[in-house]
This record gives structure tokens, C-alpha cells and sequence, in this order.
């Protein structure tokens, strides 16, 4: 589970643009959960490339709700696995990489990520294998 696609979407505006993406993409992402019929819920999260020298950062993370994860159960109902993540970077990457606004100011950027074996991988455990006893609200949602 440590290796996986992303399917993901980046924003990079304006600060105020980029929250408002990010608070639009957060709605969908929960409607699709709920499409998909998961047992998901939404969390505050940090990433874990922050090692332990980045505790500080990590706890900074959640703190401000810059990452939030829906996760579900997979491998255990106690640990539930994160399928989908939405991050706000604030002014880190524009910074990194010299992205501005159409203004010249220092571009803020977010994005929202789909793990896309993750996802298949809560399907299975919460539908079971068998797509045709799957609910129809389910394969209309994945066009089955």
C-alpha cells in the first residue's frame, strides 16, 4: 500500500482562489464517497515525508487543516486507509518554483488526489468482488 497511482488536479492563484478550489473539490470529494456507497470519513492529516525531523511541520499541518484525508476502511476498520487527499500549500510551491499570479505576486497552489488502487481496494472490502450485486446507485456512479 506504500505504492500507488494518483489521479490529481493542481490549482495555483491566488490565495483566496485557491481556498475556494479547494473548498469545491472537498464537497465533491465527499459526494463521491457517499456515491460509492464507502465507509469514509474525512480527517485532518499531515504528510508523512515530513520524517521525524518534520514533527513540528506535521503537527503545524494539521493544526491549520492544510491536509485532509477521506480514508476508509481496507486492510482494518481500526486503521482506515487514506483513498483520497486534498492539500492547501499555501505559498510553498510558488516560492520553490518562481509560480506567479497574472499580477507578479507569489502564486499559492492546492490540489486534490485520488489513489486510485486505494479507492478499487475500498470498493472491494465494503461491496465484496462480485460488481453485479454491487447497488445500483454504486455501478451508475461507476458507469457499470
Amino acid at each position: 500500500m506504500q505504492m500507488f497511482r494518483m489521479h490529481e488536479h493542481i490549482r495555483a492563484a491566488e490565495p483566496w482562489t485557491v481556498v475556494k478550489w479547494r473548498e469545491t473539490w472537498l464537497d465533491r470529494v465527499e459526494q463521491v464517497a457517499r456515491s460509492l456507497e464507502l465507509d469514509a470519513r474525512l480527517e485532518n492529516a499531515s504528510d508523512a515525508f515530513f520524517g521525524r525531523g518534520g514533527r513540528l511541520l506535521a503537527v503545524s499541518q494539521r493544526d491549520q487543516g492544510l491536509k485532509v484525508e477521506i480514508v476508509a476502511p481496507i486492510g482494518s476498520e481500526e486503521r482506515p486507509t487514506a483513498i483520497m487527499s486534498l492539500n492547501y500549500h499555501q505559498d510553498h510551491f510558488g516560492h520553490q518554483f518562481d509560480i506567479q499570479t497574472a499580477d507578479g505576486e507569489v502564486a499559492h497552489t492546492a490540489c486534490v488526489g485520488f489513489g486510485l488502487e486505494r479507492m478499487v481496494l475500498a470498493l472491494y472490502r465494503r461491496h465484496g468482488f462480485n460488481r453485479a450485486s454491487w447497488s445500483i446507485r454504486v455501478r451508475k456512479a461507476l458507469g457499470l
